[in-house]
């Protein structure tokens, strides 16, 4: 998914919510000039981020229209492999253990 377009249907399910642009950006406590870029297809979010956009907006990133399997990996070919990991965290817990996890094979990987 493009930026672009993710940042489209970020918009759509935002103001089908009624929401402003500064409501989420309250609601995700992320900055407002932020989520504008975003919305407007200049940036994509960072995992923690779109975390908390999707929770902010109540959706899942299937609703949201992004495809882990085909996700466009421009910087990283792992990214969508740890987005899949993180997503499928059944708690807070879980989530923790995975993104220690994460970190620990990032700065392995850094070190090579």
């Amino acid at each position: 998914m493009k930026n672009s377009e993710f940042g489209k249907r970020l918009r759509e399910l935002r103001k089908s919510r009624g929401y402003t642009q500064q409501c989420l950006a309250e609601k995700a406590e992320i900055d407002e000039k932020h989520l504008s870029r975003v919305e407007n297809g200049k940036y994509f979010p960072s995992y923690a981020t779109l975390n908390k956009l999707l929770t902010a907006l109540g959706v899942t990133l299937d609703e949201v229209g992004i495809e882990l399997e085909q996700a466009e990996v421009k910087h990283n070919p792992l990214y969508s492999k740890a987005l899949q990991i993180l997503n499928s965290a059944k708690d807070d817990d879980e989530l923790a253990c995975y993104i220690e996890g994460l970190k620990a094979i990032q700065k392995a990987l850094r070190l090579k």
